[in-house]
């Protein structure tokens, strides 16, 4: 599962949310932390019915924590993280449903679709020591090459938050909470080394 905590520093494209308008859009710069940083626009329909895409990538800080993770996984047995993978990029984007149930209050709720792809490499050397046990022997020119490691994973993900309007309402941040679910993932290994 994954736990977000989400900030949007948000700039109105429309009047404001809080207004009886029947269509609103607004374009923002926001994070989910540790996944990524990204913009992102909302339109919201008459009965405060939200439709949300965001695209991003994960800034350098946000990598190094993917990487501890990681790392945490496994076990500290070699420089990488778990059989040796280092995450080097990270991006994503997600489609969002929801609704603003209140028209006078902030509380809004959402759900959608999430892909987050993954570029890493992986030393041998450090695979067949986390795999093994044992590191191998320096004279194997196979054990000191490297694999590209490219994963994706498409994700369902869910999240209640509450926005603020500050500045006449032409500034909204919100913050917010989720869960979300890998309902698919594909990893492919390649060798950069003839073998």
């Amino acid at each position: 599962a994954l736990l977000a905590f989400a900030l949007t520093l948000a700039t109105t494209l429309a009047p404001a949310l809080s207004s009886a308008t029947p269509f609103h859009a607004q374009a923002s710069l926001g994070t989910d932390a540790p996944l990524m940083l990204s913009l992102r626009g909302d339109v919201e329909l008459p009965g405060r019915l939200r439709v949300m895409a965001a695209g991003g990538f994960a800034p350098t800080a946000y990598v190094n924590v993917i990487n501890n993770v990681l790392s945490a996984g496994g076990g500290g047995q070699s420089s990488g993280g778990l059989y040796g993978i280092r995450v080097d990029s990270a991006s994503a984007w997600r489609v969002h449903a929801g609704w603003r149930p209140f028209a006078g209050a902030g509380l809004v709720l959402m759900g959608g679709y999430g892909r987050l792809d993954l570029v890493g490499s992986a030393s041998a050397r450090d695979v067949i020591t986390s795999v093994t046990g044992v590191a191998p022997p320096a004279g194997i020119p196979e054990a000191n090459g490297v694999y590209d490691v490219t994963s994706t994973l498409h994700m369902l993900d869910a999240e209640i938050g509450w926005e603020f309007l500050l500045f006449d309402d032409h500034l909204v941040i919100q913050t917010a909470v989720g869960v979300g679910a890998t309902m698919a993932a594909h990893t492919a290994i390649t060798p950069r080394f003839a073998s």
